[in-house]
């Protein structure tokens, strides 16, 4: 089943300052990360919100491939304008912490996690990926874009996703309205932008309790190399970079793009 995105109600239900109140809908765009990379720097603003209802060649980590059925899912990017060009990734994880939260509220999220990098699991299986990306004019940032891939309603998956991803409906039985979903966490998502904004420590903490792994000896992979021994995951500090524990007591800190977390 296909069911088009209401505009008009969820413009009723936003209650954010900014972040949503640009909103932009398309019925199908080839990315909206890409809709937005590409715009010229006086065409958007800091809280433009684009989704779109087909995603036709969505992205995810490492340049693979989102699946998303029409009409079923939200897959949207939100722009974020800065001051401070430190600790990107931190704000990913904040609105994957955001996420979480809104899971959890509805009821819908007592086995949400984090999965490091960029993804959200539900039951331990794929509910969301987030996607950062980067737009300079010259050396200085010109907007921060978080993509955002959440299965909703979806009940389907190809055969080699079986069993790996999931959906909202899939794990409760129940419809999710997107629009009343999505509204409610664009305003979780504004408020840990302005914790992000102000390096409260206390969103550190949050985001690592929900870190798939937080706390326990795991196998990590580094630059695609599979370490000996395991390490301890301490969790992200505010550089954003996952800080382990190795076997001799000393500490180490990885980017998020060299180190894998392997929790199976």
């Amino acid at each position: 089943m296909s069911d088009t995105f209401d505009v008009s109600v969820f413009n009723r239900k936003l209650t954010t300052r900014w972040l949503g109140q640009e909103f932009r809908y398309f019925t199908s765009l080839p990315s909206t990360n890409t809709y937005v990379k590409e715009l010229d720097a006086e065409e958007v603003e800091q809280g433009t919100v684009v989704l779109t209802d087909n995603q036709l060649s969505g992205r995810a980590q490492y340049d693979r491939k989102w699946e998303s059925r029409p009409g079923q899912n939200l897959t949207f990017s939100m722009v974020f304008k800065p001051r401070d060009t430190e600790g990107f990734h931190v704000l990913t994880m904040a609105c994957a912490l955001a996420l979480i939260e809104q899971l959890k509220d509805a009821g819908q999220g007592a086995c949400a996690q984090i999965k490091w990098p960029n993804d959200v699991l539900l039951n331990d299986k794929k509910v969301a990926g987030l996607l950062t990306e980067t737009v300079f004019l010259g050396n200085k940032l010109d907007r921060l874009i978080i993509g955002i891939g959440l299965n909703v309603n979806q009940q389907s998956y190809r055969a080699e996703l079986a069993g790996k991803a999931t959906s909202i409906r899939l794990e409760t039985n129940q419809q999710v309205s997107r629009e009343d979903f999505l509204s409610h966490l664009l305003n979780r998502i504004e408020y840990k932008y302005h914790l992000w904004r102000r390096k409260q420590s206390d969103l550190l903490r949050q985001v690592n309790r929900e870190i798939d792994g937080y706390g326990k000896w795991v196998d990590i992979t580094i630059d695609g190399q599979k370490k000996d021994d395991p390490c301890k995951l301490l969790g992200v500090n505010e550089s954003g970079r996952l800080v382990v524990l190795n076997k001799e007591g000393g500490l180490e800190s990885f980017s998020y793009e060299q180190i894998r977390v392997i929790t199976d």
